[in-house]
C-alpha cells in the first residue's frame, strides 16, 4: 500500500513538472542559448555567436517586443542596465534576416506577420513590479522569463497566472497560455524581489493561428 501511494505521488509530481516543460522546440533552443550567454557573461564572442546562430539560414525570424513600451515608474536606466544585451542581439538578427526587405509600417512589433518569436530585455528596480500589455497575438502562447543573475529572486504573472520554474534551468520561469484571440489582451508582470536592480529577458512564441 505504501509503495502504491509513493507511486501515485511520483506520477502526480511528474505530471506537474511536465506541464511546465517548454513545448516549442525553437523557444527551448533560444532559452538554452540565453542560459549559455548568461554563463559567458555576455562576452563579445558569446554575443556574436548568438547573432550568427539566430540569423542562420533557415532559422525562424525574431523581432523585438518593442510595442510594450517602458514602465516609467519601475524600470531603471544606468551603466549596469541591459546586461544580456538582448535588444541589440535581436536588432542585429532582425536586420540580417530582413536585409533588402521592403516593409511598410512599424518595425519591432511582436505581431509582425509570419514572425513567430519575439524578445525584449527589461531592467527592473529592486523590489518593484513592472507591468506590460500585449495585443494582437493569436493561438497558444508560450512565455519565458529569465533573470541575468541566476540567483535573483523574482516572479512573473501572465493574465493572473503565475509562471513556474523550468526544472532544468535556474533563474528561468515559463508559462503557457491557452489559445488567445486577436482582440484579447495579454497582461504580464515581472516582480524583482532582490535588493538590487536586475535585467530580465522575456521571450514569446506567438504561432499566429
Amino acid at each position: 500500500m505504501r509503495n502504491g501511494k509513493l507511486l501515485l505521488i511520483a506520477i502526480s509530481l511528474l505530471a506537474c513538472f511536465s506541464s511546465y516543460a517548454q513545448e516549442d522546440t525553437h523557444l527551448k533552443k533560444m532559452t538554452d542559448d540565453l542560459v549559455a550567454l548568461r554563463k559567458a557573461k555576455s562576452s563579445n564572442a558569446a554575443l556574436n555567436k548568438a547573432v550568427i546562430d539566430w540569423s542562420a539560414s533557415g532559422s525562424p525570424k525574431i523581432t523585438l517586443m518593442d510595442e510594450i513600451k517602458r514602465d516609467q515608474k519601475n524600470e531603471y536606466r544606468g551603466k549596469d542596465a541591459h546586461k544580456f544585451k538582448m535588444n541589440q542581439i535581436v536588432t542585429h538578427v532582425y536586420n540580417r534576416q530582413n536585409i533588402g526587405m521592403a516593409s511598410k509600417g512599424d518595425f519591432f512589433n511582436s505581431t509582425e506577420k509570419d514572425v513567430f518569436y519575439s524578445a525584449i530585455e527589461k531592467n527592473i528596480k529592486k523590489g518593484c513590479t513592472a507591468t506590460y500589455t500585449l495585443t494582437g497575438h493569436i493561438g497558444v502562447q508560450e512565455f519565458v522569463f529569465m533573470a541575468y543573475n541566476p540567483k535573483t529572486k523574482f516572479s512573473a504573472v501572465v493574465n493572473g497566472k503565475a509562471a513556474h520554474p523550468v526544472s532544468d534551468k535556474v533563474g528561468v520561469l515559463y508559462i503557457k497560455l491557452p489559445k488567445v484571440k486577436k482582440d484579447d489582451e495579454i497582461t504580464f508582470s515581472v516582480t524583482n524581489k532582490s535588493d538590487s536592480g536586475e535585467s530580465f529577458v522575456i521571450l514569446n512564441h506567438n504561432p499566429q493561428k
